[in-house]
């Protein structure tokens, strides 16, 4: 493992220069990574456990403090009953496939609060990372790694960070290179500094080896937001302590990928009391070569959004700029909440009402390019979603179109969006009410749909089951992906209430016609009588899934694609037993099957034979012995003696010297099971070995005959020869 400690470090000072159009700032720190490494594969790197890291000291919660702080601000000059100008009460019409895969992610592994819920999809893989564990699946849902602790991918990257784990992870996939961008900050160092983790993988395959580097920052990075473009990683951080302020950082994006120790960051401090501005982040064909990275603020005092250009300059670093180039003035709404109502619970959940939610996407379609976000507002005191598309064609950034999607008495919020290469728009979103549990859903509209309007029927991705009762913090992140397979897909991951604590889900989707499911229950498979079956199904386009048996076992979870099955005892009678998969689509009818047929191989068994007893110098045959169900057999000995074939069953043994001294020995036989049964079993034969003497003469007296053991274990002839006429009796 290759190490670098970098120690240069170049300060300036933030120039804000002011004329009547354009605000510009210049750099106020450019610095070289601090720390530097590279891992071993992922997949060989030792893993920690969730829950390992000792986190006493912060009471279970990953503190976002500039937040609170910016509340506090806006909401003195935000008004409350200011009337929505791009309201949406109804409901969308248009019935769509439903989601593809929709499955749970990590849960509240490391009993913190909020999950900081965030995740991509890249070709072959989804990457979701949360407070404070990561996973790994394939694109059918299949778990292949985790969940970790985060700071599994920090393990043996020492610096005043080791040990921590502290919260507000980013991951990203980076299609413009095929690589994956993990980065999480460290508050909690050894020596009280304040630093951004950030990690590149080397390939496009997450488990593969990864570059890591260390920046550090004067105060507390808060509530990180990172965004991948063509000539940098950009990143804007609520800078939390005696500043207050919002900070944005561009990362030297081509020397990361190239594993470059030297890698820089360019910094620009904002001015004091501006916090949680979002980096544009590009999905589909890269930007114009050349182009600004944008940045967009909601200013919350005059409900303005803004939006800023950086430019780096890697050749020259103090050429960079930081520059507001347009304000727009959305529809009139409101944003002063009073927190998310939950049944039962007079709790209530944060709102998160002043801020633009992660993502801010960019797109490049040529004659024009977009960016789309969102955030939460106030219709007659229930939460809903401002979403917004802003175009950039030969002009400035506009406002191509805006709405508030609010249908019902329903409070959403926690939204994210996102635009796929269609030029659609997917919404996902957390909702709660009085009488709902805090629950996912989406919505979303076609590129050809009426402006404003979110057309499509909402969709619940997973009904919550219970309220959160003693904190109020939620989410803080969701994230809305487009698959870069097919560049139409959508991939939403969020929060939700389980029985008794938090989860995340993780679920794709497209915008399509309503399709019939498919189902693909599998291979036909032979297991072991005592093996658990792995039910893998692979089902799309469904609301539901059952899985029904002909046999007499029972499945772990029949209402789950991926579940696993116990035979029961007709089923090993059988020897095979069918599993039929079940999937039910969105309309009515809509329902496919398909079955799998699931041998079973029964165990081996055998059986030595009754103990019993032979002469010196006689050999037994062993005829009694009987196996079943086995691959082959041996018969062993504890004495020295011998057997004619130890892998036939009806073998003959003969005694050596020391089974004949000590009168005694022990044959074993064993039966090995057939493919897949890896077990045996054994059954074992006491013989006993006599001198056998005869009986020369009997005299006319009363005598008493003795046979023992009992050589036959049943009823037999007993002969004895030559003896003169008497009455005999035999007890």
């Amino acid at each position: 493992m290759k190490k670098v400690l970098i120690l240069v470090l170049v300060v300036f000072i933030g120039i804000c220069e002011v004329n009547s159009q354009q605000i510009s700032y210049k750099p106020t720190l450019v610095q070289k990574a601090v720390y530097f490494d590279e891992t071993p594969p992922l997949r060989d790197m030792p893993i920690v456990l969730p829950g390992e890291r000792d986190r006493s000291w912060k009471d279970g919660v990953i503190e976002n403090k500039s937040l609170k702080q910016e509340i506090r601000e806006i909401a003195k000059n935000s008004p409350y009953n200011q009337k929505d100008g791009a309201l949406q009460t109804e409901y969308g019409t248009r019935s769509v496939t439903g989601p593809v895969f929709n499955f749970d992610g990590v849960g509240n592994v490391n009993s913190v609060y909020p999950p900081d819920t965030e995740g991509d999809v890249g070709p072959d893989h989804y990457f979701q990372m949360i407070n404070l564990s990561f996973a790994i699946w394939d694109k059918q849902g299949n778990k292949i790694y985790g969940p970790v602790d985060n700071s599994t991918l920090w393990d043996g990257f020492i610096g005043p960070w080791t040990g921590t784990n502290d919260g507000d992870p980013i991951l990203l996939y980076d299609e413009l290179a095929d690589r994956w961008v993990a980065t999480q900050f460290a508050i909690n160092t050894s020596n009280g500094t304040y630093w951004e983790l950030i990690a590149v993988s080397q390939t496009p395959d997450p488990l593969d080896e990864w570059y890591r580097y260390a920046f550090q920052f004067y105060a507390f990075p808060d509530y990180p937001k990172v965004a991948v473009w063509s000539d940098a990683y950009y990143a804007s951080f609520n800078m939390f302590g005696s500043y207050n302020r919002v900070g944005v950082a561009a990362f030297e994006r081509d020397e990361m990928l190239a594993g470059n120790p030297n890698a820089r960051m360019v910094y620009f401090d904002q001015p004091s009391g501006t916090f949680s501005m979002l980096p544009s982040d590009v999905d589909g064909t890269p930007p114009p070569a050349g182009a600004p990275n944008y940045f967009s603020y909601l200013r919350g005092s005059t409900h303005e959004l803004e939006i800023y250009e950086f430019s780096v300059d890697w050749n020259n670093t103090n050429n960079s700029s930081f520059t507001l180039v347009n304000t727009l003035i959305p529809a009139a709404y409101s944003a002063n909440l009073n927190g998310i109502p939950q049944p039962g619970t007079t709790q209530k959940l944060d709102d998160l009402a002043f801020f633009l939610m992660y993502r801010l996407q960019y797109r490049n379609f040529g004659s024009y390019q977009t960016l789309v976000t969102n955030h939460t507002v106030n219709h007659n005191g229930i939460a809903g979603i401002r979403w917004y598309e802003l175009r950039k064609d030969n002009t400035d950034w506009y406002i191509y179109q805006e709405g508030t999607y609010s249908p019902d008495t329903e409070y959403r919020w926690m939204g994210s969006v996102a635009m796929n290469g269609n030029g659609d728009i997917a919404l996902g979103y957390s909702v709660s009410s009085s009488s709902v549990f805090p629950s996912i859903r989406y919505t979303g509209r076609r590129v050809d749909d009426p402006l404003g309007q979110m057309t499509i029927d909402e969709i619940e991705l997973i009904a919550g089951s219970s309220s959160q009762t003693y904190i109020n913090r939620w989410g803080d992140y969701a994230c809305m992906s487009v698959d870069p397979s097919d560049d139409t897909t959508f991939w939403f991951t969020e929060e939700y209430r389980k029985s008794s604590n938090w989860g995340t889900r993780i679920a794709s989707f497209n915008l399509g016609p309503i399709q019939q499911p498919t189902v693909d229950a599998g291979v036909d498979t032979l297991i072991c009588e005592n093996q658990l079956y792995p039910a893998n199904g692979i089902v799309t386009s469904a609301q539901s899934v059952l899985w029904t048996t002909s046999g007499d076992g029972f499945f772990q979870n029949p209402n789950q694609a991926n579940t696993f099955y116990l035979r029961g005892n007709d089923d090993i009678t059988n020897g095979q037993v069918t599993l039929t998969l079940t999937a039910f689509g969105y309309l009515p009818g809509y329902e496919a099957s398909d079955s799998v047929l699931v041998l079973i191989q029964q165990l081996p068994s055998a059986y030595a034979g009754p103990d019993t007893l032979i002469c010196e110098g006689e050999s037994l045959l062993l005829e009694s012995a009987q196996v079943a169900y086995n691959d082959s057999l041996l018969w062993t000995t504890d004495g020295d003696g011998s057997f004619d074939n130890d892998t036939i069953l009806i073998a003959t043994y003969t005694p050596g010297p020391d089974d004949i001294n000590t009168g005694f020995v022990v044959l074993t036989l064993t039966a090995s099971g057939i493919n897949p049964c890896e077990d045996s079993s054994s059954d074992q034969i006491n013989v006993t070995i006599e001198d056998c003497t005869g009986v020369d003469e009997l005299s006319n007296e009363e005598i008493s005959l003795s046979l023992i053991p009992n050589p036959n274990h049943g009823i037999f002839d007993f002969t004895i020869e030559s003896l003169d006429q008497n009455d005999l009796t035999l007890q």
